[in-house]
């Protein structure tokens, strides 16, 4: 399994278009939100297959990064504790 770091902005933010977004990276099963707009997922798919896959629910003007990630990794303050946990125990 891969993990891939997901980072996304859209060019209007907007609730009724996040919401959903953040249920089609859900159904990827094994993820972690990072910050509002990025997170890591673990997943057979290639970087590509998830960039497309997600794009579907992106409009005009929005940007999506999709990209490899391993451990070692490190951040201050940008997650919480369960989150940082589980990234910790998580990445390899």
């Amino acid at each position: 399994m891969k993990q891939l770091i997901i980072i996304f902005e859209f060019k209007v933010e907007n609730l009724h278009r996040q919401v959903p977004f953040k249920e089609m990276i859900r159904k990827y099963g094994r993820f972690a939100f990072i910050t509002n707009n990025s997170c890591v997922i673990w997943t057979d798919d290639t970087a590509a297959m998830v960039r497309d896959n997600l794009k579907t629910g992106m409009g005009i003007g929005d940007k999506i990064f999709v990209g490899g990630t391993s451990a070692p990794a490190a951040w201050v303050t940008s997650v919480g504790q369960e989150v940082s946990d589980y990234l910790q125990k998580n990445l390899k």
